[in-house]
């Protein structure tokens, strides 16, 4: 939906538990609520209960740490949606959401050009247990003490055995995706999280 007025994106990094009723926001489009997946565990930091990311309205302006009552850091993005796939993911599915940091070369732009026009065309061809791709190329962020930050994706997949067994295509595809992100990624300053979503409203 980049590129359209129809709404803003924002994601949150939630430190404590989200309840069902999702951020309590001004102007909520909707959202898509990602809580540690109980059958696959990750390294995410251990403060973060969930990771949301939000669609408002255009003209609001937002204000995550009053959606929550946990301390919480977000950012402003431009979403690039790369592989549509269904918005409401089945319960078993599992989505990949990774905080990915530029390496200390690129300047934001080389690497928002890069990961849109060369990484991503290479996901539906090597990870083909991947049923939706989505970019979020961070623009600023909205807390005063929020990690830098240059993306944030998410991958998911239709089934934990999607995700365990279809997350390359080959052992030729990991080398050739993991030799593009040693390009513009720089891997050990990020984190992710192996996420269950559930949309709000459901």
């Amino acid at each position: 939906m980049s590129g359209e007025a129809l709404h803003q994106t924002v994601v949150v990094v939630v430190h404590g538990p989200v309840g069902p009723a999702g951020p309590r926001a001004a102007g909520l489009y909707d959202a898509a609520v990602l809580r540690p997946h109980p059958e696959e565990p990750s390294p995410h930091p251990d403060a973060v209960g969930a990771v949301v990311v939000a669609h408002l309205d255009p003209d609001v302006e937002p204000r995550p740490e009053e959606w929550f009552d946990v301390p919480v850091v977000a950012y402003r993005v431009e979403e690039r949606v790369q592989m549509p796939g269904p918005d409401r993911l089945p319960a078993a599915a599992v989505v990949q959401c990774s905080f990915v940091r530029r390496l200390p070369p690129l300047t934001r732009a080389e690497f928002a050009a890069h990961w849109n026009d060369v990484h991503a065309p290479l996901v539906p061809v090597h990870h083909p247990g991947v049923v939706r791709y989505v970019q979020h190329v961070v623009m600023e962020p909205l807390t005063p003490d929020a990690p830098e930050v240059d993306g944030i994706a998410q991958l998911s997949f239709a089934t934990t055995d999607d995700f365990r067994d279809r997350y390359y295509d080959s052992e030729a595809g990991r080398a050739l995706v993991g030799a593009d992100v040693a390009t513009f990624i720089d891997r050990p300053r990020g984190w992710r999280i192996h996420a269950q979503q559930t949309r709000i409203p459901a």
